[in-house]
């Protein structure tokens, strides 16, 4: 899927992928960690629009080259490529990355928060690039939310959710391209410290799905991901 833009093509980067520590977690998304092959020239700092070459498959990401300020002071050079619609763990792998345009600079945010959302509009671009659908739009049961209104309709058919059962799945719903742990749901919605207590969003997902379902069918809208957290699933 995607375009073709070789026009775009800045250059190309080969490694092995390795066991990263920054970017990944915050994104909620699978992240390539790459160790460049020896004497590789790599570009200016920044954020790009890449294509990621494994197996034969073509992948689509967003790459962080630079330094992760607003992770941690390591001062030496990552490369991070957040890849779209994956779910593999490639560890050991080599891969050809391709950088086709420069998003922004590296930039230090004042929290986690802040540069999960940048994280996000980074993936919105890159799909966009490439004109890849979001995941919120395959086919399935529509869900609908109006955050202005606060309002929340499965085909049509509008299901009432309390404050914080709306808030969720908003969340969620806003953010397809993410996963997040308990702990990241808990203090986004509650606005106080997890502290390791993550029932409240256990309990809070199991009525968002309680009240959806006789109005969606087989469809659940959110996904477990044992052992991490949930994501927007609109095809489950």
């Amino acid at each position: 899927m995607g375009k073709e833009k070789k026009e775009h093509l800045l250059c190309t980067i080969t490694g092995i992928v390795v066991h990263g520590r920054g970017i990944g977690k915050f994104a909620g998304t699978p992240t390539a960690n790459l160790a460049p092959a020896p004497e590789t020239v790599l570009p200016e700092n920044g954020v790009y629009i890449s294509k990621v070459l494994l197996d034969t498959q073509t992948y689509y990401g967003a790459t962080h080259i630079g330094t992760r300020p607003t992770v941690d002071s390591d001062p030496d050079i990552s490369i991070e490529t957040i890849l779209l619609d994956f779910h593999r763990e490639i560890y050991g792998c080599r891969i050809e990355l391709q950088l086709y345009h420069k998003l922004r600079p590296v930039k230090e945010y004042r929290n986690f928060s802040l540069l999960h959302r940048q994280i996000q509009k980074d993936c919105a671009a890159v799909r966009r690039f490439w004109e890849i659908p979001s995941a919120s739009s395959k086919p399935g049961a529509e869900l609908k939310i109006n955050a202005a209104s606060r309002t929340v309709s499965v085909n049509g058919q509008e299901v009432y959710l309390s404050a914080k059962e709306f808030q969720v799945l908003n969340l969620l719903h806003a953010n397809p391209d993410a996963a997040f742990t308990k702990e990241q749901i808990y203090e986004a919605v509650w606005e106080e410290p997890a502290n390791g207590c993550c029932h409240a969003v256990e309990n809070t997902v199991f009525q968002i799905r309680k009240k959806l379902r006789p109005f969606s069918g087989e469809y659940g809208f959110i996904r477990t991901l044992t052992g991490y957290g949930y994501r927007y699933d609109p095809c489950r």
